[in-house]
């Protein structure tokens, strides 16, 4: 299950965004950064067991960062965006059906695509 408490009423109504980071100062301040542009956000510390979690896997969209080697490939069909260092390689290695955002994160990169993402899969929302 989850390590997260159940959504407050108010985070019902926002998109649900699942923050799979291993790395606790950046699950922190990428957690901080989505909840302030709006989104409901889990960010569990333990990612694998928020994958038999049923509210994590209905999530909007799912953010991993690459330098985590452990987690688990993106899900079909659900907008996933991966954070990584070299975008190249990824691309060299055939990662694909995902949207690639590089980092370090030094704009609002991230928010923008996961606003246009968002969009896309919920097409007048």
């Amino acid at each position: 299950m989850c390590d997260r408490p159940d959504l407050s009423d108010g985070e019902t109504d926002r998109p649900m965004i699942l923050l799979l980071v291993e790395d606790e100062a950046l699950r922190d301040a990428l957690r901080f950064s989505l909840e302030t542009d709006g989104y409901a956000v889990r960010a569990p510390v333990d990612t694998h067991s928020c994958l038999a979690c049923s509210e994590c896997r209905a999530a909007a969209c799912v953010v991993i960062d690459d330098g985590d080697a452990s987690l688990p490939p993106p899900t079909p069909g659900r907008p996933t965006i991966v954070l990584t260092g070299d975008a190249q390689r990824l691309t060299r290695r055939g990662v694909t059906g995902v949207t690639l955002v590089e980092k370090p994160l030094l704009d609002d990169k991230l928010g923008r695509e996961l606003s246009a993402l968002l969009a896309r899969a919920a097409p007048g929302l």
